[in-house]
C-alpha cells in the first residue's frame, strides 16, 4: 500500500509541475483567439464561420460582415488573404435612399441582420436592429449599382440603427492571425 501511495503521489507531483510549467510558459497557441487583422494591423473583426464575421461597431454592439477570398489576375486565390464582400441591398422608406434605411433580417440565430453595399468610397456596413421583423413601405433600394426609386410595401425588415464603412476603418487586405 505504501509503494501504491508513493507512487500515486510522484504522478500526481509530476502532472502539477508540468502543468505548471505549461502555463508559465505563456498559453498554449490553441487558447489564443483568432481574429481578423486589417492592412494596417488592427483588430477587424472575430470570426463566426468561414465567411462570416463579427465586426464590433461599438456600445457593445456586434455585426456580421460578409468576407471573400482576393484573386490574382489569372483567378487563382491569394494565399490568406480576404476582402469584404458586397452585393446586398438596403431599403430605404425616402425616394432618394438618404432616409428610413432598413435591411432583411438574418437566417443565423442570434445575429443581427445587416446589409453590405459597394459605394464609390468602399464597402459600407449596415446594422439593423434587433428584435422582431417589420412590414414597410419602401420607397427606393440601394443596389452596388444605385440608387432605384421603388414603391412597394416589404414584410420582414429591420430599421438600420449604423452604419460603418469597412473599407475605411479596416482597409483589405485581410487576414486571420
Amino acid at each position: 500500500m505504501t509503494a501504491r501511495f508513493m507512487a500515486a503521489s510522484a504522478a500526481v507531483i509530476l502532472i502539477a509541475n508540468a502543468f505548471a510549467s505549461a502555463q508559465s510558459a505563456g498559453a498554449p497557441a490553441s487558447l489564443n483567439p483568432i481574429v481578423l487583422v486589417d492592412s494596417t494591423g488592427n483588430v477587424a473583426a472575430r470570426p463566426f464561420n468561414e465567411t462570416i464575421v463579427l465586426v464590433d461597431i461599438g456600445s457593445g454592439v456586434a455585426a456580421p460582415a460578409l468576407i471573400r477570398p482576393i484573386y490574382d489576375p489569372d483567378g487563382r486565390t491569394a494565399s490568406g488573404l480576404a476582402t469584404w464582400q458586397a452585393g446586398g441591398s438596403v431599403l430605404f422608406t425616402s425616394r432618394d435612399c438618404t432616409a428610413g434605411a432598413h435591411v432583411h433580417g438574418s437566417p443565423y440565430a442570434g445575429v443581427r441582420a445587416t446589409a453590405q453595399v459597394q459605394t464609390p468610397a468602399g464597402v459600407v456596413l449596415y446594422v439593423g436592429a434587433v428584435g422582431t421583423a417589420t412590414t414597410v413601405v419602401i420607397q427606393s433600394i440601394l443596389y452596388d449599382t444605385g440608387c432605384a426609386p421603388v414603391t412597394v410595401r416589404q414584410n420582414g425588415l429591420h430599421p438600420v440603427l449604423a452604419t460603418i464603412n469597412l473599407n475605411t476603418a479596416y482597409p483589405p487586405p485581410l487576414s486571420f492571425q
